[in-house]
């Protein structure tokens, strides 16, 4: 399963720990010349710009979807102008690290939410506790919101928090015999049947890449396991998670090798990958399929014993910007959480919004996946850590369970010893 960029996204080194402290020199330089990119939040035809990079920026239905919340904000704030633009999947969180280390920081701030205790750890993103409590968006939002508490005071709304899903290929499925895998252990078997004569039965990121933590990650809860925990200690050598990472290597076993994420996504929509695991943001590319093969792309739950899930992408306030331009920035954030707007999400980007009701009977009409998209959403154990200590540091654990991940690929070291060394590292990062 790909990191989300709708909403899965990369993870970064953690600071200055592992790349030292940066520069200030390098710092603003960088700073600026991203800066070149957007407007730098200053007057244009005499009104207010926020600054607004994102990944989204260039996403299809989730970029249509902003451009409509934008388009909205503006007529409301005709003293404001909202500059929406792209930057780079892969070195997004890169980048905004930089930026905010130099104190040039845009105004309005969207994150992959699996890095935003990082950022509001470090003291870069304000507190938006006074005025969530004016509003509803606690009470009536997803349970996964509280990802963006940070020593009990929440930093972000999320935008989007989901279960995975086993997407399929059926002819490929009826010509070994298999049907929809309900389990772990038919989807191996169904994959090994498959692979053969330039078809991959399985398809996953089996490059180094960011991407390894969520896919390894979804194994070992899927398998009931999990590799920390709520209090601070890991568990990726205990007996669930050692046969999560176990049926996780066995399954790679089928996947085509040392390719990334979109090189899967095409495999599969040219006919070349029969199954993979992703979140409900990949239907969107479903569309892309040729016609051969389009027809028999599905979608179903993940065959998992519990739904491994995650969170998508949050929306903050930076710290210290300048009063009346945080206000402005509040007032899209509240518009973005209205019903109306909720609704609007999940009828264009086709993904159920984290605000209860907002998968309505016409929705599902028009995208019937949608009803399973919300019960796997409801249903899902996070694959993300749960302790604070460790969400501050998401981007060394990440780094460390990759690493891992990248010993199951290309070695024949035993899977419990490669799960009793990633402990080991585990445990260590955080001492350290």
């Amino acid at each position: 399963m790909t990191a989300p960029r709708n909403g899965p996204v990369p993870s970064r080194p953690s600071g200055p720990s592992r790349r030292g402290v940066l520069s200030l020199g390098l710092a603003a330089a960088a700073g600026a010349a991203l800066s070149g990119c957007g407007t730098g939040g200053g007057p244009a035809d005499g009104r207010t710009v926020l600054e607004f990079p994102s990944w989204q920026a260039a996403e299809g239905t989730f970029a249509l979807w902003w451009r409509e919340l934008i388009a909205e904000f503006e007529r409301t704030h005709p003293e404001v102008r909202v500059d929406f633009y792209s930057l780079p999947f892969d070195s997004y969180v890169d980048q905004l690290t930089i930026r905010f280390a130099a104190n040039d920081r845009p105004e309005i701030t969207h994150l992959p939410a699996r890095n935003a205790a990082e950022f509001a750890g470090r003291g870069w993103l304000a507190s938006l506790e006074d005025r969530l409590r004016s509003t509803d968006i606690l009470r009536t939002w997803t349970p996964l919101q509280e990802t963006m508490a940070l020593d009990g005071e929440n930093h972000g709304v999320l935008l989007l928090g989901y279960g995975y899903c086993l997407y399929y290929n059926e002819r490929l499925l009826d010509s070994v015999g298999a049907g929809v895998p309900a389990t772990t252990e038919e989807m191996i078997a169904a994959a090994e049947a498959i692979t053969g004569d330039g078809v991959h039965g399985f398809g996953a990121t089996t490059a180094p890449n960011p991407d390894n933590y969520t896919e390894l990650a979804a194994f070992v809860v899927g398998s009931g396991g999990a590799l920390s925990t709520d209090d601070g200690g890991f568990t990726a050598d205990g007996d669930a998670a050692i046969s999560g990472l176990d049926r996780y290597r066995r399954a790679l076993a089928q996947a085509p090798q040392g390719i990334q994420s979109q090189q899967r996504n095409e495999l599969f929509l040219t006919g070349k990958i029969a199954m993979l695991l992703d979140g409900p943001f990949f239907l969107n590319e479903l569309g892309a399929a040729t016609d051969a093969v389009r027809r028999d792309l599905k979608v179903a739950r993940a065959p998992f014993a519990q739904v491994p899930g995650g969170v998508s992408n949050s929306i903050h306030i930076p710290a210290g910007i300048d009063p009346h331009k945080a206000e402005a920035v509040w007032d899209l954030i509240a518009l973005a959480g209205t019903p109306k707007w909720q609704r609007r999400y999940t009828e264009v980007t086709l993904n159920p919004a984290p605000r209860v009701g907002s998968v309505t009977d016409r929705a599902i009409a028009r995208t019937p996946q949608l009803e399973l998209f919300q019960q796997l959403a409801d249903e899902a154990v996070s694959i993300f850590p749960g302790h604070q200590a460790h969400r501050e540091q998401f981007g060394r654990i990440s780094d460390i369970v990759s690493a891992a991940a990248t010993s199951l690929i290309t070695t024949d070291e035993s899977t419990a010893s490669i799960a009793a060394h990633l402990q080991d590292e585990l445990e260590q990062a955080m001492e350290s």
